[in-house]
């Protein structure tokens, strides 16, 4: 089955906040302020590991059955007057050569407030490429910070970037309540259905 294709990596808290402003062309030394992660929660997000992928990629889930990971794609303008990214990055969860990079905040006055949409904290990065050159994608997802940080420097910083995050929602969801024959004896039984799911199999486990 597809479930059994996958498996969850165990991953941790990471004890720091990177704030950076990331262009593709490294200009160390890079802002590093250590502090508590906010509200970037990484018990929201789980990793799977599909044993049918060679190259041991992760893909980034929402942990909590009320919620799913949506994508969301944007642009972001850059220039040689102006090649940084605008964005603050946090490393939420990490665990050996996994982890979690999210946005944690934009660049005031910086290109990330320029994005052809908002960033919003918590989004979660998974991938990027030039704009316009489709081929030079890189794949963040389920990295730790520094694999992060050298990928998306590896992309030319004359030119725009194409960002892809995954972003937490909310499922829609409604109570349904399930009453059951008088001569059954049985209490009434209320149960919340999200988007998608199938009445029947809820209503048997």
């Amino acid at each position: 089955s597809r479930e059994g294709l996958c498996s969850a990596v165990m991953l941790f808290p990471s004890t720091a906040a990177f704030g950076l402003l990331l262009s593709g062309t490294p200009h160390p030394p890079f802002a590093v302020r250590v502090r508590p992660t906010m509200s970037l929660d990484p018990a929201d997000w789980k990793l799977l590991s599909r044993r049918d992928q060679v190259d041991g990629a992760l893909t980034l889930a929402a942990a909590e059955a009320g919620t799913e990971a949506q994508v969301v794609t944007v642009t972001i303008p850059r220039s040689d007057d102006a090649p940084s990214l605008g964005l603050l990055l946090d490393e939420i969860a990490t665990s050996g050569d996994a982890g979690i990079v999210a946005v944690e905040g934009l660049v005031e006055g910086g290109n990330g407030e320029k994005a052809t949409a908002p960033l919003l904290p918590g989004d979660a990065l998974v991938a990027a490429a030039e704009e316009g050159k489709p081929t030079t994608g890189v794949s963040l997802e389920g990295l730790p910070f520094d694999s992060v940080v050298e990928r998306l420097s590896s992309l030319s910083s004359a030119v725009g970037v194409v960002v892809s995050v995954k972003r937490l929602v909310r499922k829609p969801r409604a109570t349904v309540t399930v009453r059951f024959p008088e001569a059954e004896g049985r209490e009434d039984a209320r149960m919340t259905l999200y988007q998608g799911a199938n009445l029947r199999r809820a209503m048997l486990s």
